[in-house]
């Protein structure tokens, strides 16, 4: 029987974090108000105004319908649709998320991924995927890995002898909504039309691995040594590349990235490329070099010890500690 360790897995986010749904939500479905984003049911609101403002119900059906226009900006805003109707009812059920006094004039926002019963969490295989990087950079190198059940072959994946759960829920109020920043070399950082519904800095996440066999339970207890050599690659190979060191975060503990936002190359084995496949990736994406820093807003904490500039920081930056259980 093989050996099986089990660890706690506590992620801290330096920056804002975003694990994306898929799903986009625009003004029509939001009212901004009370230093909060409110996200109702659009059918409970429906059914809300059929019991309640019936006369409404047809200016309600055209607002749906109608998806604006730069002569009339108003249709777009479901807060101005009610203030027309003069409904000052908010209990259509739904979410709130947590205004950032940055984002000015928001239309449209990624939102964070949630489970069934609407509570955010991250997932498992988000947390994975960014300790296979680690892994693949800093111990398997050029070796090829086993993947997945092969014909004919035995069954010889080391990934999946690192189980990795998904995290438990995390509260309304630790979100906000933050924007892309882009920060080309030489240049200052230059807000892009991108939002998301994002985890705030200096929050802490707990997830529950399980190793299964002695080389799994070795490239745990080796995880946060790899992640600070992989780390230092990174930052020879993107970061160092001209970059102002004020807009880099410092490490408090073992380094990683996680999420929509933090750049390619947080998420590819770099350590593995030839200059043939740098060069495509760069055509791909259509990079100037190799591509741009990307960063976010949030308003920095007066006490805050992890920011260099003031608000700037790198989107999806986190750092984490692996502890053993008994």
């Amino acid at each position: 029987m093989l050996k099986k360790q089990n660890y706690e897995f506590m992620l801290h986010t330096l920056a804002p974090v975003h694990i994306g749904s898929g799903v986009k939500a625009t003004s029509k479905e939001f009212i901004q108000e009370n230093g909060e984003y409110y996200f109702p049911e659009m059918d409970k609101l429906y059914l809300f105004l059929e019991k309640n403002y019936s006369e409404s119900l047809p200016a309600f059906e055209q607002y749906l319908l109608d998806s604006g226009n730069k002569t009339n900006k108003r249709k777009s805003r479901l807060i101005d649709f009610l203030n027309d109707q003069k409904i000052e009812e908010r209990d259509f059920g739904g979410f709130k998320i947590k205004q950032n006094n940055l984002v000015k004039n928001l239309g449209e926002v990624s939102l964070f991924i949630r489970d069934g019963l609407g509570n955010r969490y991250i997932p498992g295989s988000s947390l994975k995927g960014a300790i296979r990087t680690i892994l693949e950079s800093e111990y398997f190198r050029g070796r090829k890995i086993p993947w997945g059940a092969k014909k004919g072959k035995v069954f010889n994946d080391i990934f999946n002898n690192i189980r990795v759960s998904d995290s438990n829920s995390i509260e309304e109020m630790n979100f906000s909504v933050v924007q892309r920043w882009n920060y080309v070399k030489g240049k200052v950082p230059k807000g892009i039309n991108i939002y998301r519904e994002a985890l705030l800095p200096e929050q802490d996440v707990v997830f529950n691995i399980s190793a299964i066999g002695e080389k799994a339970i070795c490239l745990m207890n080796d995880l946060e040594n790899m992640a600070e050599k992989h780390y230092l690659f990174y930052k020879e190979f993107f970061l160092d590349k001209g970059f102002d060191k004020k807009y880099i975060q410092d490490n408090i503990e073992a380094p990683i990235y996680l999420g929509a936002g933090s750049g390619i190359w947080t998420k590819t084995n770099i350590r593995q490329m030839d200059k043939e496949k740098i060069d495509r990736i760069q055509i791909k994406n259509k990079m100037k070099n190799q591509g741009v820093m990307k960063l976010t807003k949030y308003p920095t904490n007066i006490n805050s010890k992890i920011v260099k500039t003031k608000d700037f920081y790198e989107m999806g930056k986190c750092n984490f500690e692996v502890k053993k259980k008994s």
